[in-house]
C-alpha cells in the first residue's frame, strides 16, 4: 500500500478509497491532509461516471459522525452505491462497528476484513492514539558492528550512509513530534527539522531536567518558526521566562529516577495532540 498521505494527516488515519463498477476503477481518493475531505469523499468527487450500483472499497470503516467535516457515510448512501468493502474497523471506540449497521439499514451490503492485517498496519499510529492518548514512540539510532554509537571519546560519527539519512528526514515528516535530550542539544546544536521539500517540521521536544538547553542553541533561536517544547523538572519562572521569550513552550514535569517523568510527560503530550514521537539522539 502506498502511503501518499503519510506525515500530513496527524492525528487523524491515513485512509485510502477506490469505486469500481462494471468491473473498473471508476473513482479514486485519500485523506490527503488533516481537516479536509476524507478518503471516501475525495474518490466520490473523483468519479468520473455515475456511482449508482457501485462498490466503494475503503482501507478504514467510513465515519458516521461530525469532525471537521460532514461523516462519510451520508455522502456513500446518497451516492447510489450498493456496496462497501472495508478493510478494518475504526478502532475508535466512538466509531467502531457503528458505521457498518448504518449502511445495512439503507440495504447497502458490507464486507469486512479485507486485507486486514495490512490496513491496520496502515494505521497503528493512529491505534494507540486514539485507544491510549498516548503517543507511538519510534526510537531511531544508528550502531556500529561492535555495539557503538559513537567514538570512546565521544564524537558523535555517522555511521550510515545517504539513503539511510535521507529515511531519518522523511521520518520525521512522518511522526509528529521528534525528541532528544538535552545532551544531544549542547554536544550536537541540532535543528532537527525535516528538510525535504515541501514535507512538514515535527514539534521538537527536548528532555531537560536541570533546563540546561543553551538560549544560543539553534532550536532555541529558531524556536519561533518552528514549534518547540522544553520539558523540565526545573520549576524556576524567571529561568523559564528567558526560553518562553524565545519563543520556546515549556512545561513542568515531575521528576522520577532524577530525571523528567517520561510517562507523565508522555500523557501530557498526547493531551497536546502530539500521536506520534520519533526518539532521536544520544544518551
Amino acid at each position: 500500500m502506498q502511503k501518499k498521505e503519510h506525515g500530513f494527516v496527524n492525528p487523524n488515519p491515513m485512509v485510502g478509497a477506490v469505486i469500481v463498477k462494471n468491473g473498473k476503477v471508476i473513482g479514486k481518493g485519500y485523506h490527503k491532509k488533516f481537516g479536509e475531505l476524507h478518503a471516501e469523499r475525495n474518490a466520490l468527487v473523483n468519479a468520473t461516471t455515475s456511482t449508482q450500483g457501485a462498490t466503494m472499497y475503503i482501507t478504514l470503516e467510513p465515519c458516521c459522525h461530525y469532525g471537521k467535516t460532514p461523516p462519510c457515510i451520508d455522502a456513500i448512501i446518497e451516492s447510489g452505491i450498493t456496496r462497501v468493502v472495508i478493510g478494518t474497523l475504526d478502532p475508535n471506540s466512538i466509531m467502531s462497528g457503528k458505521s457498518i449497521d448504518i449502511l445495512k439499514k439503507h440495504n447497502i451490503q458490507v464486507d469486512v476484513g479485507v486485507l486486514e492485517d495490512e490496513c491496520k498496519n496502515l494505521i497503528k499510529i493512529f491505534t494507540k492514539y486514539i485507544t491510549t492518548n498516548l503517543p507511538y514512540v519510534t526510537m531511531k539510532y544508528a550502531m556500529t558492528m561492535d555495539g557503538k554509537i559513537a567514538t570512546y571519546t565521544g564524537n558523535s560519527k555517522w555511521i550510515t550512509g545517504e539513503k539511510s539519512r535521507l529515511n531519518v528526514q522523511k521520518s520525521r515528516h512522518i511522526y509528529s513530534a521528534i525528541m532528544v535530550g538535552v545532551n544531544t542539544v549542547i554536544c550536537d546544536d541540532p535543528l532537527l527539522t525535516c528538510r525535504v521539500k515541501n514535507y512538514k517540521n515535527p514539534v521538537r521536544i527536548i528532555c531537560d531536567t536541570n533546563l540546561r538547553t543553551p538560549l544560543s542553541s539553534k532550536i532555541v533561536q529558531t524556536a519561533k518558526n518552528t514549534k518547540t517544547i522544553i520539558a523540565t523538572c526545573m520549576d524556576d519562572k524567571k529561568t523559564q521566562k528567558k526560553y518562553k521569550d524565545m519563543g520556546c513552550k515549556v512545561i513542568t514535569i515531575s521528576k522520577k529516577d532524577n530525571h523528567v517523568n517520561l510517562i507523565e510527560l508522555m500523557y501530557v503530550l498526547g493531551k497536546k495532540g502530539i500521536d506520534s514521537i520519533l526518539l532521536e539522539g544520544r544518551k
